[in-house]
């Protein structure tokens, strides 16, 4: 064969592929704007029912409405015209605007090309803000997707049966005692643990009855300072020291409360009176990360300025602060608290193993 011919050969081969890109190209734009006048008499109904353009839209149909709302300001304020009735200079933006939304990057860049500078720059703004559709994924690449996503679901209902599991195992190991009882059982039949005691603080604070379980804690001479310092600062010492000193600013619908019936108020009265008596000698837990983070010279600093603050509106604290307690740094030395016991929300976790 001929070199010449071959040529030709490759030349016509290479032609028709090239009209049988195009003609695909240009078919699917057909297609696509064949849709044009349903999507816009869409447009238009939602337009004279009331539906406009949002402010920060980024949605194809926005773009759409911004075009409406141009056209009827146009007219004056009247309704926008219908498909059949725009000039060809608002069908040709009609026909842009759509495609803008509608073509993939490449189809895109390649029709953006056949326009004039102008336009070029109000449609490239509009892709920018609206965008395209999504990128078509091959055959190929959607199974790779399905099948991953499929080893994903397994994969992740295996990591929850496997928690579910080891939850239930967890849960199965322990009686709960609501928060109600807990007093009473501390005082009869819980045994003597500080380093339960320390867990303790960590029940609900949102039940009431959090700070008479507290109170006795603290009263106890086992009760470690670090439990004492963790106290302090998950409680809200200056709404204590408020009411302690007769003061309304906390009060609720029900009126002036005794202090001395406010488990909030004794609770840092006895951290106060056993501070200054530097009766916390047991300093054995590693101190919580709260207390760490806040420190305890800023919530000393809090509480003297709300003493302050009392004082100057002519009321009295009936307790010392414990300024013992927080005028040394938090020690970064000690241990985790040791016990086979737990809280939970509002309940305390009983081992079932033990008596």
């Amino acid at each position: 064969m001929r070199v010449e011919t071959l040529f030709w050969i490759v030349v016509v081969v290479l032609s028709c592929l090239f009209l049988l890109y195009r003609h695909v190209n240009r078919r699917r734009l057909n297609r696509a704007l064949g849709k044009l006048h349903k999507i816009y008499d869409e447009a238009r109904a939602g337009f004279l029912s009331g539906s406009r353009a949002r402010a920060y839209g980024i949605l194809p149909q926005d773009a759409m409405l911004g075009a409406l709302e141009a056209f009827s300001e146009a007219r004056g304020g009247g309704p926008p015209p219908a498909f059949t009735d725009l000039t060809k200079r608002e069908m040709r933006f009609v026909e842009l605007l759509h495609a803008t939304t509608s073509m993939n990057d490449r189809e895109f860049k390649r029709t953006l090309a056949r326009l004039s500078k102008q336009e070029q720059k109000t449609f490239q703004q509009l892709r920018d803000i609206y965008g395209g559709p999504a990128p078509r994924k091959s055959y190929a690449r959607a199974l790779i997707d399905r099948v991953a996503a499929y080893r994903r679901s397994r994969r992740e209902a295996k990591l929850a049966a496997e928690h579910r599991r080891v939850e239930d195992e967890y849960w199965s190991r322990f009686d709960k005692l609501q928060i109600s009882h807990v007093l009473e059982w501390l005082e009869t039949e819980a045994p003597r643990d500080p380093d339960m005691w320390h867990k303790l603080v960590g029940l609900n604070w949102d039940y009431p009855e959090i700070y008479d379980i507290l109170l006795w804690v603290v009263s106890q001479p086992e009760c470690d300072a670090s439990t004492a310092h963790l106290v302090l600062h998950l409680m809200q010492p200056d709404v204590a020291m408020d009411m302690a000193s007769g003061g309304q600013r906390w009060l609720g619908a029900s009126g002036i409360v005794d202090p001395a019936d406010s488990s909030e108020v004794r609770l840092l009265a006895m951290i106060g009176k056993r501070s200054e008596e530097e009766s916390f000698v047991r300093h054995e837990l590693l101190p919580d990360r709260l207390c760490t983070e806040e420190g305890n010279a800023s919530l000393m600093d809090m509480m003297l300025d709300e003493k302050q603050r009392i004082e100057g509106e002519g009321r009295t604290l009936p307790f010392p602060l414990p300024v013992k307690l927080l005028s040394r740094p938090v020690r970064l030395a000690g241990r985790k608290p040791k016990t086979d016991y737990d809280v939970h929300d509002d309940c305390v976790l009983l081992p079932k193993s033990l008596p």
